[in-house]
């Protein structure tokens, strides 16, 4: 894909293999709230690399997670 990209001249910010879960389990906001702070925790030690995960939560829950 990265060389497809490059010989049309489409610019790319990054190209990396990564994880894609075949199954997603939809969360509600009582399984959202500590999963979230749980990726949070995660993603801010410094021996974590990156963060894998296969939920998923409603663009309308992540909003009033988020602010």
């Amino acid at each position: 894909m990265k060389d497809a990209f490059a010989a049309k001249k489409i610019p790319m910010q990054s190209a990396e293999i990564t994880k894609v879960a075949s199954m997603q389990v939809p969360l509600d906001e009582s399984g959202a709230v500590p999963c979230s702070k749980l990726i949070d925790a995660l993603e801010d030690h410094d021996d974590v690399q990156k963060v894998y995960s296969n939920f998923s939560v409603s663009d309308d829950l992540l909003a009033r997670l988020t602010h």
